[in-house]
Protein backbone atom coordinates (compact mmCIF):
# COMPACT_ATOMS: atom_id res chain seq x y z
CA UNK A 1 0.00 0.00 0.00
CA UNK A 2 1.43 3.56 -0.61
CA UNK A 3 1.78 5.47 2.34
CA UNK A 4 1.42 9.88 1.89
CA UNK A 5 2.87 10.90 5.23
CA UNK A 6 0.37 12.83 8.23
CA UNK A 7 2.03 15.99 7.99
CA UNK A 8 4.64 17.66 5.62
CA UNK A 9 7.81 15.44 6.20
CA UNK A 10 5.85 13.19 8.69
CA UNK A 11 6.88 10.09 9.27
CA UNK A 12 3.09 8.41 10.12
CA UNK A 13 0.56 6.83 7.17
CA UNK A 14 -2.13 8.83 6.46
CA UNK A 15 -3.79 5.58 6.73
CA UNK A 16 -2.45 2.00 7.39
CA UNK A 17 -3.17 -0.60 9.77
CA UNK A 18 -0.33 -2.49 11.55
CA UNK A 19 -1.63 -5.88 13.29
CA UNK A 20 1.27 -6.76 15.04
CA UNK A 21 0.15 -3.56 17.20
CA UNK A 22 -2.97 -5.76 18.56
CA UNK A 23 -0.94 -7.11 21.54
CA UNK A 24 -0.33 -4.22 22.40
CA UNK A 25 -3.87 -3.17 23.60
CA UNK A 26 -4.05 -4.24 27.51
CA UNK A 27 -6.73 -5.25 29.86
CA UNK A 28 -6.76 -1.68 31.21
CA UNK A 29 -6.60 0.27 28.13
CA UNK A 30 -10.14 -1.87 26.72
CA UNK A 31 -11.48 -1.46 30.58
CA UNK A 32 -11.51 1.93 30.16
CA UNK A 33 -13.13 2.01 26.14
CA UNK A 34 -15.81 0.18 27.46
CA UNK A 35 -16.24 2.88 30.50
CA UNK A 36 -16.20 5.51 28.02
CA UNK A 37 -18.62 3.75 26.16
CA UNK A 38 -21.04 2.34 28.51
CA UNK A 39 -21.07 5.49 29.79
CA UNK A 40 -22.35 7.30 27.13
CA UNK A 41 -24.71 4.75 26.30
CA UNK A 42 -26.54 5.25 29.85
CA UNK A 43 -26.22 9.09 28.98
CA UNK A 44 -28.16 8.47 25.41
CA UNK A 45 -30.60 6.66 27.15
CA UNK A 46 -31.67 9.12 30.09
CA UNK A 47 -31.92 11.39 27.49
CA UNK A 48 -34.08 9.54 26.24
CA UNK A 49 -36.12 8.95 29.11
CA UNK A 50 -36.14 13.17 30.13
CA UNK A 51 -36.65 14.55 26.55
CA UNK A 52 -37.48 12.00 23.84
CA UNK A 53 -36.31 9.03 22.27
CA UNK A 54 -35.31 11.08 19.14
CA UNK A 55 -33.25 13.22 21.38
CA UNK A 56 -31.39 9.80 22.87
CA UNK A 57 -30.76 8.61 19.33
CA UNK A 58 -28.85 11.66 18.88
CA UNK A 59 -26.40 10.57 20.98
CA UNK A 60 -26.24 7.33 20.48
CA UNK A 61 -24.41 8.87 17.17
CA UNK A 62 -21.83 9.85 19.70
CA UNK A 63 -18.43 7.37 19.22
CA UNK A 64 -18.57 6.19 22.08
CA UNK A 65 -14.97 5.08 22.45
CA UNK A 66 -13.29 7.69 20.67
CA UNK A 67 -12.61 9.98 23.70
CA UNK A 68 -11.31 7.12 25.44
CA UNK A 69 -9.33 5.50 22.15
CA UNK A 70 -8.23 9.10 21.77
CA UNK A 71 -6.41 9.84 25.40
CA UNK A 72 -5.19 6.45 25.22
CA UNK A 73 -3.17 6.97 21.60
CA UNK A 74 -1.84 10.09 23.14
CA UNK A 75 -1.01 8.76 26.67
CA UNK A 76 0.91 5.89 24.54
CA UNK A 77 2.52 7.10 21.20
CA UNK A 78 2.14 10.75 21.00
CA UNK A 79 -0.08 13.99 20.16
CA UNK A 80 0.21 13.53 16.55
CA UNK A 81 -0.82 9.90 16.48
CA UNK A 82 -3.74 11.05 18.45
CA UNK A 83 -5.26 13.75 15.81
CA UNK A 84 -4.55 11.49 13.03
CA UNK A 85 -6.61 9.06 14.50
CA UNK A 86 -8.93 12.21 15.10
CA UNK A 87 -9.06 12.27 11.26
CA UNK A 88 -10.15 9.09 10.76
CA UNK A 89 -12.96 9.48 13.18
CA UNK A 90 -13.84 12.75 11.70
CA UNK A 91 -14.15 11.29 8.23
CA UNK A 92 -15.94 8.14 9.73
CA UNK A 93 -18.80 10.58 10.99
CA UNK A 94 -19.18 12.67 8.18
CA UNK A 95 -19.88 8.85 6.28
CA UNK A 96 -21.81 8.58 8.99
CA UNK A 97 -24.36 11.47 8.05
CA UNK A 98 -24.63 11.00 4.94
CA UNK A 99 -26.12 7.18 5.67
CA UNK A 100 -28.37 8.55 8.29
CA UNK A 101 -29.69 11.50 5.63
CA UNK A 102 -29.66 8.50 3.08
CA UNK A 103 -31.64 6.50 5.23
CA UNK A 104 -33.99 8.88 6.21
CA UNK A 105 -35.03 9.98 2.98
CA UNK A 106 -35.29 6.28 1.31
CA UNK A 107 -36.61 4.31 3.98
CA UNK A 108 -40.96 5.54 3.66
CA UNK A 109 -39.68 4.96 -0.20
CA UNK A 110 -38.13 1.96 -0.87
CA UNK A 111 -37.15 -1.44 0.55
CA UNK A 112 -35.28 -1.61 3.31
CA UNK A 113 -32.73 -3.90 1.80
CA UNK A 114 -32.18 -1.46 -1.03
CA UNK A 115 -32.06 1.33 1.28
CA UNK A 116 -29.64 0.16 3.69
CA UNK A 117 -27.34 -0.64 0.30
CA UNK A 118 -27.80 2.83 -0.92
CA UNK A 119 -27.19 4.18 2.55
CA UNK A 120 -24.04 2.20 2.70
CA UNK A 121 -22.94 3.25 -0.48
CA UNK A 122 -23.43 6.79 0.23
CA UNK A 123 -21.17 6.28 3.61
CA UNK A 124 -18.06 4.77 1.59
CA UNK A 125 -18.47 7.31 -1.23
CA UNK A 126 -18.70 10.51 1.37
CA UNK A 127 -15.57 8.73 3.32
CA UNK A 128 -13.24 8.33 0.35
CA UNK A 129 -14.23 11.27 -1.61
CA UNK A 130 -12.70 12.96 2.10
CA UNK A 131 -9.62 11.17 2.76
CA UNK A 132 -9.05 11.37 -0.98
CA UNK A 133 -9.75 15.41 -0.37
CA UNK A 134 -7.15 14.73 2.73
CA UNK A 135 -4.34 12.96 1.23
CA UNK A 136 -4.62 15.52 -1.90
CA UNK A 137 -4.15 18.65 0.39
CA UNK A 138 -1.83 16.69 2.53
CA UNK A 139 0.26 15.92 -0.55
CA UNK A 140 -0.10 19.37 -2.06
CA UNK A 141 1.38 20.74 1.32
CA UNK A 142 4.12 18.44 1.08
CA UNK A 143 4.86 19.87 -2.33
CA UNK A 144 4.79 23.12 -1.24
CA UNK A 145 7.51 22.39 1.69
CA UNK A 146 9.83 20.56 -0.36
CA UNK A 147 9.74 23.56 -3.28
CA UNK A 148 10.74 25.97 -0.54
Amino acid sequence: MSEVPLEPGGDNPTIGFDISRLHECGFSDLAVRFGFGAAISIIAALVGLWFSPVAGGMFLAFPAIVPATLTLIEEKDDTEAAVHNTRGAVIGGAGLVAFGVTAAALFARVSAALTLVAATAAWAGVSILIYLAVVAHQQHQQQEANDQ
